[in-house]
């Protein structure tokens, strides 16, 4: 039987094991790659990046404490430009923002985990080549890119801290302890880029069409 050569090297980070599991499936020797390490976080993917030297780093967007975007651009600050991988942002919700974006901070690509995996294969063997105008998109639409990585109990809080109501109060809507209210909110200003309530409250009441909620009217 011939040995197989050439593979690509690959290093993939994702806080949801089922999809580290599925990409494994894949992601195989006859297919044309070598799966090194497989991470949960930012710190062991960046510590796998310099240990094994990939070819291919796949990143989800949105991790559970950090966002794919950020660890890319840390990589790539580690790594000179010629010996940097082919990094690629994974994701759900793929669109014209979240591409600009990843192009934003180096990443080759922005690859929706919604492909078939001949498609997911091709997407990251032959990569699409994007022009400048494309990168650009995302300097004036730096917030809707952002919105994309909201989920909708975030997405509720903030309709919620729109409400006037405290973390205390908005804990008793939805059920949750506060310390989960307070940890959404980090998440929100860090995805947003926000650095306060009051720059994201300012902002919601200027672009309210833009968080549509399925739950906003079981509010009170």
């Amino acid at each position: 039987m011939d040995t197989i050569t050439n593979l690509l090297k690959t290093v993939i980070c994702d806080d949801h094991p089922i999809v580290l599991q599925g990409l494994s499936a894949i992601l195989i020797p006859e297919k044309g790659f070598e799966i090194q390490c497989l991470t949960q976080n930012g710190e062991d993917l960046i510590q796998a990046v310099l240990t094994h030297n990939p070819d291919v780093v796949l990143v989800d967007a949105n991790l559970k404490n950090e966002l794919g975007f950020d660890l890319i651009t840390k990589i790539n600050q580690q790594i000179d430009t010629h010996h940097r991988p082919k990094s690629f942002i994974i994701t759900s919700y793929m669109d014209e923002y979240m591409v600009a974006r990843a192009l934003k901070v180096g990443a080759t690509d922005c690859i929706s985990k919604s492909l078939d995996a001949d498609s997911f294969i091709h997407a990251i063997k032959f990569p699409k080549v994007y022009n400048v105008n494309q990168i650009s998109e995302v300097q004036s639409n730096p917030i809707k890119a952002g919105l994309n990585l909201l989920t909708q109990r975030e997405k509720d809080i903030i309709r919620l801290m729109t409400m006037g109501h405290a973390s205390k109060k908005i804990a008793e809507q939805l059920c949750i302890s506060n310390y989960t209210v307070e940890t959404h909110k980090k998440n929100i200003f860090r995805k947003l880029k926000f650095n306060s309530a009051t720059v994201l409250l300012a902002w919601f009441f200027a672009n309210k069409d833009l968080i549509p909620t399925a739950h906003s009217n079981n509010f009170d």
